[in-house]
């Protein structure tokens, strides 16, 4: 969070469209609640097991991911207002993003 560190990377320079890391290679899974959008109006993208929940992915990225599939296209999530808590509160800039950009090898 702090412009003198050295992973830093100003926010406003981040586009959730040019980037994807968050919903590609940077997670292996996102958990879903039991009482999500995603599960009444997705549930096609959702694999539950007992208890869990959690999305689908298609290879190495969300099921939802649309998009990005080579250098030219953008990433959209295909369930953006009905998507999981967790990536409801993912922030451009947070930590949580900076983290899944350095392990998608797009930052140090």
């Amino acid at each position: 969070d702090a412009p003198a560190c050295m992973r830093w990377e100003p926010a406003t320079a981040l586009d959730c469209r040019a980037c994807g890391a968050c919903c590609r290679e940077a997670y292996d899974a996102v958990e879903i609640g039991a009482r999500e959008r995603v599960l009444e109006r997705h549930p096609q993208l959702v694999i539950v097991r007992e208890t869990h929940r959690k999305m689908k992915r298609d290879g190495d990225r969300c099921a939802a991911l649309a998009g990005g599939r080579d250098a030219q296209e953008s990433y959209a999530c295909a369930i953006y207002a009905d998507r999981p808590r967790a990536c409801r509160d993912f922030r451009p800039g947070s930590a949580n993003c900076l983290e899944a950009r350095r392990r998608a090898g797009m930052s140090l």
